[in-house]
């Protein structure tokens, strides 16, 4: 039997509010119409922070920070396996543009059911929502904190 090589990829969880970006795959590629974080392929070189960056500038046309790695999953295709490393980040300048997916969508963690999402996003959903669950909340109390700050007299 061939062993397979591993295609290391990165998603980003795209944090705003209590609520995070996915994407629609397109129809024709592998996993088509199944919903996904945003990420890709990391290239010769690239870091997994480096390659979210690029990614979520080429796919959806905005700039990230705040990148903090979150969990990794492995999961095994008919036709290949991947590595796939989520992380954290927020927009930090542009407008979400649908450059490559069929649709975005912001969700919080109660609408997770409510979407098909490709087999690895799946995984890390399944296996670490409760962490996601904390996460959002924090970034809640982070944007609610922020947003105060700004506007003295506003309430989340």
């Amino acid at each position: 039997m061939m062993k397979r090589n591993i295609m290391e990829v990165t998603a980003a969880i795209i944090l705003d509010n209590d609520r995070f970006l996915i994407c629609q795959r397109p129809k024709g590629k592998n996993c088509e119409l199944l919903w996904e974080f945003p990420g890709g392929k990391i290239e010769v070189g690239e870091t997994g922070e480096s390659c979210i960056i690029r990614e979520c500038s080429e796919e959806l046309g905005i700039i990230i920070g705040d990148v903090q790695y979150f969990e990794s999953v492995t999961q095994e295709y008919p036709d290949r396996t991947v590595h796939l490393s989520f992380y954290f980040a927020r927009i930090v300048s542009g407008s979400l543009e649908r450059k490559e997916h069929n649709a975005l969508d912001w969700i919080t963690c109660d609408d997770i059911t409510q979407y098909n999402f490709c087999p690895a996003d799946k995984q890390m959903l399944d296996r670490h929502k409760t962490k996601l669950i904390l996460a959002c909340k924090q970034a809640k109390k982070t944007y609610c904190s922020e947003k105060h700050t700004r506007a003295r007299r506003t309430k989340c």
